[in-house]
């Protein structure tokens, strides 16, 4: 195959401008750039609207007379105003007028008629220059009227100091100009033209000339200097009067045209430097009325770039009106303009291309395909024949990634950088030793790592160096190149860095299969390495931010505890929403979840989950689970093999989150914030694929009940599959369900009708159902001896003989658990039906119920939560066995024997001994709530008991005293130890401790360097403070409150003595600062208040934090206050100079920062020709 090179139809190794400067002038240089610039029919359509606007200017004067030229870095519209106003101006270049160059470039009749006008009828002087880098502009800060005005002001010969043309122009005004410039001659022995651009001298200079002029109006030397500099300004009226007055004067009969370059990256984001270049335009419309224009370039268009300013000042929506011609050109051009200029292909390669393209077209399509979110041109014969070996849409990629190389870093979309465009880009891939495309076989084609290597110079140094470390660290052949790649990727937005868009940009050849699998490998290898990192967006190269913040998450090694705490989160969501079975259509009983021995989720029957590790482990654990579920008949067992992907994407789902949770607080710039937010997104990554994988492993895993395998069949969801498993094992657990199962509503209904009815003979269909009711001598009563009654029954009869009480919240625990599992509504029914039958008395709120129609069994059985507190007993008379019950009770509860054992005898000792420590308990009680310590709910309950044995009958007060002589006892048994244990001293103990917890304790959490011992401390104190039983424990909650504040105490100390220290040193540089003695008491005081301030002990003391932001603050206000004491006592003369304006739009070429030391040059040189002392800050 023919090499590349052969396939053009110009020498691609002739010269070509990387970048076109509008201020280049040099005559060869020019000539070369009209004739490789490319007309096509776009460019064309906008030099015929513009030079027929500016022709019939003259004979319609308007104020339209601005023009808005944008497009990208690169697209060529520095080119289209330079030429337009080299041809409208018509400079003669090399011997020939540059119009008549440029019409031999359109070959159009009607531009030609219409631009020879504008020469022969229309002369013009042009200024142009470039706003960016012109050496006319002295600071970041200047507005662009007084920039045009210096620089107009050169063009006509005048001096581009406003003072010094400001003396120009009044004394050619007064026609002494000339004299003035042979008395300068004289004195200093060089010409006026010359020495005026020395402005640090010229100035003192032209004064004393002026003195030797004029003694008897300058006095003295320095009269005009002192009386005049700085004095002179400009503002877009007087730029507007001035054109008109020195065009008259020194360009009599011409128009005049500025061309401004780059005035788009210099108005960004400044809404006063637009405001500006609105009244500009509008001053040169009014007053000259068609005679002097002005053209702009920018990056944007002026819409986009107005949009941007987040400003509503209605001036700025005038400035669209103000540039009623704007010119934009398409990426579309830029194609054109490098087929036409570096691609043009000859004959025969039109067709040998053509036919290679046909022949691999299906392959090349597909392999080259780029997933986007913009719309990239697509391939088709004539687009690959005419950009060969580019493919079109990677035109689109290479503009992209020089605009972007341009914005890197966070910079403004207008900041320079990259000095590469299009066109020579083109070029250099072909010719450029390090790609030499040209010399290869046709059928190459270019790749984006090619591209890289030509714009390397603009990427951090840092990447470069990774990247080029690559080869060395990565066996793999394609790592580099796919690294490279995906760099460059990283300034294409609209583009995701995914393996298939790397792969496609990586294609070698048109013949060639596509390089996907291989791309995916190198990224795995750079992935593994850390020289690439996966994001939400994709692959991309880790910043030395990113690199440091991998090494620290690799250092993070998870423990088994980490692991399965994790493990348990993604079971917890299997379990999200719960599986759930509804057993008879009347009861939904939900599937629970067991894992590492820890109940994750509470439920009906629970599954207990393991993991194995391999076959072998997941064997032998499998076996020993079945033997197990046959003596654990309730519960389900799952067996689930983890294998060595499932424990990676643990540790690296472990170490995300360690990492997310130790830098949050900590991202307090742009940069943290981004880590943290990709770290999240890792985390997310990590996880999602752990769910994925362990979801895998679970439903591939056995599970065993009662020593049968009842492992998932299939499916692609574990909740399912538990329930699938729950609807074949539940019947068998809960057997007993059917005894009391009913429809909740019929159980509501059922509850309803014991309330009212008179007698059981209307009672629902519910009672029925569940087989509650017998017939005796022809009426219904309740069959309190047969299930479910009968359960219910026993259950608070097994509780009352223990000498405790059976409530409503022990028999809903107690009937919900296996074999019964029935509805709370079912218990609530069964509980009411044995009180209706008289079997059983109730208490609630330390009332006595004994009749279902009462108001407080309706209160006490309708209110959800009172009917769980209620308590029962069983109701019986109070024979002699139920009286020695009670005084062994008593004497077990009170240590005393009852007088004798007559019910009368014994309800009266025991209303006497239980009402002696009420007072104690209500005292304990009170004290608990008022000092918000928990445990008060225990004595609580036996004030309701006592006050229910004070309060009933002789029979009631014997029978609730012997079912709570124990809870009783406990309680005075409390209440004695809390009287005696919180003492003042405890309490004022135990509301520090309280105090170091919600105060302290969350400021020393956030140490980041704090000794795990006092978070284990701060642990303990919580715990301890939030049990029962606290006051067993006021030793070691005093013992850990006392550590804890210690270490606090320490901390804040530590700030307080920094920040002293800090201000301390301060106060003494201050006074040794040179002319701190020249200064009186008061002022002294006044500069070093803030200072002394801050060195005081006593001085506004809060937290640590702030403490040490005061510190941190210090040079800041020791700088300050040195200047202050400049200022004091130099007075006018002080002038302090902000050298950060100079560089705002920041440095980034040889040229910007000349133009910023020159602009500081002369700043300094100009206070100090005005005798000025200078400040730098």
């Amino acid at each position: 195959m023919p090499q590349i090179a052969t396939l053009f139809a110009n020498d691609i190794n002739r010269q070509i401008e990387e970048v076109i400067k509008v201020d280049q002038t040099a005559e060869a240089v020019v000539a070369s750039e009209v004739e490789e610039y490319v007309v096509t029919d776009a460019i064309k359509r906008h030099f015929v609207e513009v030079f027929e606007r500016y022709q019939e200017t003259p004979q319609k004067p308007h104020e339209g007379i601005a023009i808005w030229v944008s497009g990208f870095f690169g697209s060529g519209k520095s080119s289209f105003a330079k030429l337009l106003g080299l041809t409208i101006e018509n400079r003669t270049v090399l011997g020939e007028p540059v119009s008549d160059r440029f019409l031999k470039r359109t070959h159009d009749a009607k531009l030609s008629v219409v631009l020879k006008t504008i020469n022969e009828k229309i002369p013009t002087h042009t200024v142009i220059f470039d706003v960016s880098t012109d050496r006319g502009i002295r600071s970041g800060n200047q507005m662009l009227s007084q920039i045009m005005y210096r620089l107009f002001l050169a063009s006509l010969g005048y001096s581009d100091d406003l003072d010094l043309s400001e003396l120009e122009i009044n004394l050619e005004q007064q026609g002494e100009l000339e004299t003035f410039k042979e008395v300068y001659r004289k004195e200093t022995q060089r010409e006026w033209d010359v020495g005026k651009n020395r402005t640090m001298f010229a100035l003192n200079e032209a004064s004393r000339t002026l003195h030797t002029m004029r003694p008897e109006t300058f006095p003295l030397a320095d009269s005009w200097v002192k009386a005049n500099v700085n004095r002179a300004d400009i503002s877009p009226g007087k730029l507007a009067d001035r054109i008109v007055q020195l065009m008259q004067r020194r360009k009599p009969g011409k128009s005049l045209m500025f061309v401004v370059d780059e005035v788009g990256q210099f108005v960004a984001r400044d809404v006063q430097k637009m405001l500006d270049l609105q009244a500009v335009v509008q001053q040169l419309g009014v007053k000259g009325r068609g005679k002097h224009w002005i053209v702009v370039t920018s990056q944007e268009k002026l819409n986009e770039l107005v949009s941007g300013l987040d400003d509503r000042n209605i001036e700025l929506a005038r400035l669209m009106d103000r540039f009623p011609l704007q010119v934009h050109l398409e990426p579309s051009d830029i194609s054109e303009v490098t087929s036409r200029r570096v691609l043009s292909k000859n004959a025969g390669a039109e067709q040998s291309l053509g036919a290679l393209f046909e022949a691999n077209r299906g392959r090349l399509v597909q392999s080259t395909r780029i997933q986007s979110d913009i719309r990239l041109p697509e391939i088709d014969r004539q687009s690959f024949v005419d950009l060969y070996p580019l493919l079109p849409y990677q035109i689109e990629l290479i503009i992209q990634i020089v605009s972007g190389l341009r914005t890197q870093s966070g910079g403004s979309r207008h900041v320079g950088g990259a000095n590469r465009t299009i066109i020579k880009l083109a070029q250099q891939l072909l010719i450029n030793p390090q790609t030499q495309l040209a010399a290869k076989e046709v059928g190459a084609l270019v790749r984006l790592d090619h591209v890289y290597d030509l714009v390397d110079g603009n990427i951090a140094s840092d990447i470069r160096a990774k990247i080029a470390s690559i080869p060395s660290k990565v066996d793999h052949p394609k790592a580099q190149a796919v690294a490279k790649t995906v760099c460059l990727l990283q300034f294409v937005k609209s583009v995701r860095r995914s393996a298939e868009n790397v792969a496609a940009c990586l294609q070698e050849t048109v013949s060639a299969d596509s390089c996907l699998a291989e791309v995916k490998a190198a990224l795995a290898e750079l992935t593994k390495t850390s020289l690439v990192r996966e994001a939400d967006d994709g692959y991309r190269i880790p910043t030395p931010a990113e690199d440091d913040w991998s090494q620290n998450r690799f250092s993070i090694s998870a423990h088994p505890a980490d692991e399965n705490k994790l493990y348990a989160e993604v079971l917890s969501g299997f379990w999200s929403p719960t599986p759930t079975f509804s057993l008879g259509d009347t009861k939904s009983f939900r599937a629970g979840l067991m894992f590492n021995g820890k109940e994750e989720v509470s439920g009906d029957i629970t599954f207990n989950v393991q993991f194995a590790d391999g076959p072998a482990g997941a064997a032998a654990l499998s076996e020993q689970l079945r033997v197990r579920s046959q003596t654990d008949p309730k519960s389900i067992f799952w067996v689930v093999t983890l294998d060595e992907d499932i424990r990676s994407e643990v540790r690296e789902a472990y170490r995300s989150q360690q990492m997310i949770e130790r830098r949050s607080r900590d991202a307090a710039t742009q940069d943290g914030t981004a880590l943290v937010a990709d770290e999240k997104g890792r985390l997310r990554r990590h996880m999602d694929e752990l769910r994925r994988r362990l979801k895998a492993a679970a439903l591939s895993g056995q599970v065993w009940f009662r020593g049968n395998d009842r492992s998932p069949d299939g499916g692609a969801d574990v909740g399912k599959a538990a329930i699938a498993i729950v609807g074949v094992v539940l019947p068998l657990v809960y057997d007993r369900f059917g005894e009391a199962s009913a429809k909740a509503a019929d159980l509501k209904k059922g509850v309803d009708a014991l309330f009212t009815v008179e007698n059981l003979n209307g009672l629902p269909p519910v009672f029925g159902q569940l087989g509650l009711l017998r017939d005796e001598h022809g009426k219904p009563v309740f069959k309190i001896d047969v299930t479910p009654l009968a359960e219910i029954m026993a259950q608070i009869t097994a509780k009352a003989n223990y000498g405790e009480q059976a409530t409503g919240k022990f028999l809903e625990d107690e009937f919900s658990k296996p074999p019964f599992g029935w509805d709370f509504e079912a218990v609530r029914l069964l509980a009411l039906s044995l009180l209706r039958a008289g079997a059983v008395e109730a208490v609630s709120k330390g009332v006595t119920i004994d009749s279902v129609t009462s108001t407080q069994a309706k209160d006490a059985f309708s209110n959800n939560n009172l009917f769980r507190s209620t308590s029962f007993r069983p109701k019986k008379g109070v024979d002699m066995k139920v009286r020695i019950e009670a005084a062994d009770n008593f004497k077990e509860t009170f240590g005393e024997d009852v007088r004798e054992l007559t019910t009368g005898a014994i309800a009266e000792a025991i209303r006497k001994a239980v009402e002696e420590p009420e007072d104690d308990l209500q005292k304990a009680s009170t004290a608990l709530r008022i000092g918000r310590f928990p445990g008060a709910e225990v004595l609580d309950n036996a004030i309701d008991q006592i006050k229910g044995i004070r309060r009933g009958f002789e029979e009631n007060a014997i029978t609730t005293f012997n079912a709570s002589h124990r809870s009783i006892r406990e309680a005075i048994k409390r209440a004695t130890d809390l009287s005696s244990v919180l003492s003042e001293p405890a309490l004022l103990d135990l509301d520090r401790a309280k105090t170091t917890l919600a105060r302290e304790a969350p400021a020393l959490l956030e140490e980041p360097d704090l000794d795990p011992a006092f978070r284990e401390k701060v642990v303990v104190l919580g715990d301890r403070l939030s049990k029962e039983t606290f006051f067993r424990d006021i030793a070691e909650i005093e013992q850990a409150a006392t550590a804890v504040s210690g270490e606090y105490r320490r901390r804040y100390d530590e700030a307080l003595d920094a920040r002293v220290a800090a201000y301390a040193a301060a106060v003494a540089t201050l006074e040794q600062t040179p002319g701190w003695e020249r200064l009186d008491g008061e002022q002294q005081e006044e500069v070093a208040r803030a200072l002394r301030q801050c060195a005081d002990r006593n001085w506004n003391n809060q937290t640590i934090a702030h403490i040490r932001s005061v510190t941190e603050a210090c040079d800041g206000r020791l700088a300050a206050a040195v200047e202050k004491i400049h200022t004091i006592l130099e007075g006018e003369r002080v002038a302090t100079v902000s050298v950060g304006k100079f560089f705002a739009g920041g440095i980034e070429n040889d040229e910007q920062l000349e133009q910023a030391l020159s602009g500081i040059r002369d700043e300094f040189s100009r206070l100090l020709g005005a005798g000025k002392i200078v400040i730098v800050r």
